[in-house]
Parts: structure tokens; sequence; C-alpha cells
């Protein structure tokens, strides 16, 4: 059977081949997942994050191997808190690191001093991030 009769045949018993719909459908459902993606890129990141905060008050290179810093942390009370300190050389290389845990506290934000050793001399130093820890 030939293309032509086919087509005569269809338009006779009214079958068509509803390809328009099943377009148009496809091109909604993609729609609706490109709609989707952008709703869990701008909301979803909303609940994962932290609601802790670090912020350095002031810092201290001591030495070639020492650098001093004073921060505060705020973190919501009897929360685990972890904070990792780094000390940066001229060009941005991490030249001293340390993780700290403090202890759940009812303050929410806490005042600390500390050291850190470096491996060169630091021109700056700076909490990397702090977490609140799953440990107990």
């Amino acid at each position: 059977m030939t293309d032509a009769s086919e087509q005569s045949l269809d338009e006779r018993y009214g079958r068509s081949r509803r390809r328009g719909i099943d377009r148009r459908l496809g091109w909604s459902f993609a729609v609706l997942l490109v709609l989707l993606g952008l709703v869990v890129v701008v909301f979803g990141n909303w609940h994962t994050t932290s609601s802790t905060e670090a912020k350095v008050k002031h810092y201290v290179v001591q030495d070639d191997r020492t650098v001093t810093l004073d921060y505060t942390v705020t973190a919501p009370a009897g929360s685990l808190v972890v904070c990792a300190l780094e000390a940066l050389s001229e060009s941005f290389s991490t030249v001293g690191w340390k993780v700290i845990e403090f202890p759940a506290s009812e303050r929410i934000t806490r005042e600390f001093n500390e050291s850190l050793l470096t491996t060169y001399r630091a021109t700056t130093a700076t909490v990397h991030s702090c977490w609140i820890s799953a440990a107990a």
C-alpha cells in the first residue's frame, strides 16, 4: 500500500497520527522539569544553609611560625561547634591549619583566641568555616 492510499484510509476512518499532541506533551513535560529544577536550585539551598557564623575580630602575625587569631562564633545554644582556622601566606597559600571543637554552650555568641603554627610566615589568618557537629 502506498502512502497516498494509507492517508486516504486514515482520512476515511478518522484516524490521525496525533503527532502534534505528543510533541506538545513532550515540550510541556520538558518545561515542567526545567521549572522544577530551577525551584530546587533556588530554594533547595535555604534548607542546607548553616546556622553558624564566624567573624574575625583581629589577628596578629607573632613571628615566622605563629599567628594569633581573635574571633567570634555564633551558633544555636546547646550546639557542639567545630571550626577550621586557616593561616595564609602572601600568595594566599595555606601555611597553617587548625580544627577546633567547642563544647556546647547556652551562649549563642562566644569569643575565642587561638594560635596557629605555620610552615612559613603568614600574612593573614581567618576562620575558614564552622559547622555544627553531629557528635554529642
